[in-house]
């Protein structure tokens, strides 16, 4: 098992060094892969954030709910707590905290459902679909507040083996260039399914 905080910082060198065409081509992959699943056409509603550096590209993900007519929104932090705001397209955008593109202060605070899907960002996951995030904590805290259908995206790389912290939320699918993971209600592994 690896320490979280030995692992994030290792993790952090090894994605700024993935190769901006691999990036590309893997986040081509996993969008497909999120549009297939069940729970993405589904969803009234999908919940994102702004991909930033080296992460999965997350604008094509943007694009497809705003055009499927799916209330779309995206998080702003305000203290330590994080809110989600809708958005109508990209020009409701601003850079902000830590640097990333949130909806402007007049988008209207959006409140998640069970029928909402939330794009979770994470640095790698586990096996059981517990995540390495920044450090802040956000998304654990955002995820009690209310229900949603969690989905996270990660390079095949960075699905690792470690122990969540106590106050840790598991997602309930985790996609990859390689596979689906669907992760049971008690935070253990179903089988992966490749599509």
């Amino acid at each position: 098992m690896q320490v979280k905080e030995e692992l994030r910082k290792r993790l952090i060198i090894l994605r700024d060094k993935v190769d901006e065409s691999k990036r590309l081509e893997c986040s081509r992959i996993i969008s497909e892969k999120l549009f297939n699943l069940e729970e993405f056409k589904e969803a009234s509603e999908v919940f994102c954030y702004f991909s930033k550096k080296k992460e999965i590209s997350t604008e094509e993900i943007i694009l497809k709910a705003l055009k499927e007519n799916k209330k779309s929104a995206l998080p702003v932090c305000e203290g330590s707590n994080m809110i989600f705001r809708y958005i109508d397209g990209f020009e409701c955008l601003e850079k902000g905290s830590f640097g990333v593109y949130e909806p402007k202060s007049c988008c209207k605070q959006a409140y998640s459902s069970e029928s909402t899907v939330c794009i979770t960002p994470a640095l790698c996951y586990n096996e059981d679909g517990y995540r390495i995030g920044y450090g802040k904590g956000f998304y654990d805290r955002f995820f009690k507040a209310g229900p949603c259908i969690k989905i996270g995206l990660c390079y095949e790389d960075f699905i690792q083996d470690f122990e969540p912290s106590q106050n840790d939320i598991s997602v309930d699918i985790i996609v990859t260039e390689n596979k689906i993971r669907m992760i049971s209600a008690k935070g253990g592994r179903q089988t992966g399914r490749k599509i």
